[in-house]
């Protein structure tokens, strides 16, 4: 097997005078980061030092480079969604100096239009020889190559329902909305340039995927816990023996196993970042992985190794909040308190770890009522099913909100009154107004966040429905092994008008009658909308087949419905009022508009804040 390992800065993979380029094989999935994934890169460059260690990039060598002339063409089989987003945010980057140029010309002095200069260089770092540095699979390549043309002074056309032009367009708010001077942004490109990647290339495709199933799968890369090791049992000598001590750290450490898993590297640096916000800084800006190991090596230094007790005390407490860490049976609350903390799992609510971790200490010491924890927590959850849909506030400006929530009542003398009033009024001011949520709402909403969708969909049918009752259990919640021996829920979100991106069954001429040539694009207009979207346990039996299908599919019995005549409350918007569901002979784009209106209303409602 042939391997060749080496660190390389972004300047070096994305270069200006040598010929590189990369592809992206038709065997890899699209550009899938959300906005949260994106946001969380922009902030480690912001944030952390210059040469910041972004991970691996695992690549075959489809070409090398003969002579000066011929490109050295690599095959990303890992590493394509940080490549891609790296791209893009060059592109903005060029967008955001290219409007400053036209726009403000005066504003800025000699020195600083030297800046500009940074134009011509990402062109090139963005293209060669005319086409992209980085080629992309067809639907997204169509975007960004039709959005490279700013580099030749063209206009972009709009793609506006694309996953793809909904991330670029939030990237190019990070940066427009971040560095209004042009210092700050050339800081930001020359940090964005010492990016540092381990590229690993190889020569044949198969040596490739065992290397990435090695890299992905087979043990874990040392954590900040791991590093801190060596400092608590520094902390230890001439007050416990090595059996104590190692008895305390192995209790730390066994809150993040599962069964006979290993611990889970990231939950547990996640639990020691949002411990350290939460309990020991006094700030409102979070501390970063690499500046986190001195913060917590003075920590052990000032309090020794009884500090140790805190950490295990705060990891029951993460344990409630976090999707990945099994709860702490040893833990108690009561069960509204842990449905509302489920909930929010549910909803990738990690920006407001701190704030879920301070209520729950202070309830479990008594120093807080269960009822202010409990609406504290549903007014999180009715803010981030909006905020999920919305994608505003950005995660970091939610963070810093509800950091400021602890430190301004902390010290309180009325705990209860004060917080409540604090989390209230926070949630109220960074949370989008209802016409805003609105608009959203009626946009391609699973192509968003399909795990908000689900949970709102799920909502509607508890609050509204009486489908569920004691003889027919309610599953929604339930999981199930798969073939593969993954869990996965047992009902799922099914796509009336299919997302197959080959229409057959007559799905083409219901659509767009006139023009069935035009389906493609009807279908990518409407299939992601709420009103397209249902619950089912028989989303693979569904699949792609036709209307009629998918309205009169049973279950095994032969009798009991299971495709969208399932009784589910949900489901009566599919028809027009005063008709059933069985009596429905199409489904059309109008239908889509008229049931995303039925259930856009009533979400406006359910999460009112």
């Amino acid at each position: 097997m042939y391997l060749e390992p080496a660190q390389k800065p972004i300047s070096e993979l994305f270069p200006i005078e040598t010929k590189i380029s990369y592809v992206i094989p038709p065997y890899q999935r699209g550009y899938s980061w959300n906005v949260d994934n994106i946001e969380e890169l922009f902030n480690d460059i912001v944030n952390e030092d210059e040469n910041y260690y972004i991970g691996n990039l695992l690549v075959t060598k489809e070409q090398a480079a003969s002579d000066k002339d011929t490109a050295e063409i690599y095959s990303v089989v890992d590493g394509q969604q940080r490549l891609t987003t790296i791209a893009l945010f060059f592109l903005a980057i060029y967008e955001n100096l290219e409007s400053k140029r036209l726009n403000e010309p005066e504003k800025f002095s000699k020195a600083e239009r030297k800046i500009y200069h940074l134009e011509d260089a990402i062109e090139q770092k963005l293209r060669l020889d005319g086409k992209p540095r980085l080629k992309l699979l067809e639907h997204d390549a169509e975007v960004f190559e039709n959005y490279l043309g700013v580099l030749d002074q063209k206009e972009k056309a709009k793609y506006g329902t694309r996953a793809f032009a909904k991330r670029y367009k939030f990237i190019t708010e990070l940066i427009d909305d971040n560095f209004s001077e042009l210092s700050d942004l050339q800081n930001f490109y020359t940090k964005l340039n010492s990016l540092t990647l381990l590229r690993i290339t190889m020569i044949d495709l198969v040596d490739a995927f065992t290397v990435f199933s090695s890299l992905n799968a087979k043990g874990l890369p040392l954590t900040l816990i791991d590093l801190l090791k060596s400092t608590f049992i520094k902390a230890t000598v001439g007050e416990i023996d090595t059996r104590e001590a190692s008895d305390l750290w192995d209790k730390l450490i066994s809150m993040f196993v599962s069964g006979d898993s290993q611990a889970k590297s990231t939950a547990i640096t996640q639990f020691l970042l949002n411990n350290y916000d939460t309990f020991i800084s006094d700030k409102t800006s979070s501390i970063t992985k690499m500046k986190a190991l001195k913060k917590y090596q003075a920590v052990f230094e000032n309090k020794g190794y009884k500090y140790i007790y805190e950490l295990i005390d705060h990891a029951q407490l993460f344990s409630v909040i976090s999707p990945v860490v099994d709860t702490d049976p040893n833990i108690a609350f009561s069960s509204d308190v842990m449905r509302c903390a489920n909930d929010l799992m549910k909803l990738d609510a990690s920006q407001s770890y701190p704030l879920m971790m301070f209520l729950l200490k202070h309830l479990r010491d008594g120093k807080i009522q269960e009822q202010t924890v409990v609406s504290s927590l549903k007014l999180l959850t009715k803010f981030y099913v909006r905020r999920n849909i919305v994608l505003k506030p950005k995660a970091s400006n939610i963070r810093a909100a509800l950091l400021n929530v602890v430190r301004e009542t902390e010290h309180s003398s009325n705990f209860d009154q004060d917080v409540m009033e604090k989390v209230y009024g926070t949630i109220q001011n960074i949370s989008v107004p209802d016409d805003e949520f609105r608009v959203a709402l009626n946009d391609a909403v699973y192509e968003i966040s399909p795990r908000t969708v689900r949970f709102i969909l799920i909502n509607l049918e508890r609050k509204h429905g009486h489908y569920f009752n004691k003889q027919n259990k309610d599953t929604l919640d339930d999981y199930e092994v798969s073939k593969g021996k993954k869990q996965m829920p047992r009902w799922s979100l099914e796509h009336i008008l299919p997302e197959s991106p080959n229409l057959k069954n007559g799905w083409p001429e219901m659509i767009s009658p006139e023009n069935v040539d035009e389906a493609r694009t009807t279908q990518d207009k409407y299939m992601h909308k709420l009103g397209n979207l249902t619950l089912t346990g028989y989303n693979s039996e569904m699949s792609d087949r036709s209307f009629e299908f998918k309205r009169d599919f049973t279950a095994s019995d032969g009798k009991t419905p299971a495709g969208i005549q399932t009784p589910l409350y949900i489901n009566q918007s599919i028809p027009e009022k005063g008709q059933n569901v069985s009596d429905k002979k199409g489904w059309t784009p109008a239908d889509i508009d008229r049931r995303t209106s039925i259930l856009s209303d009533m979400v406006l409602e359910d999460f009112s804040l």
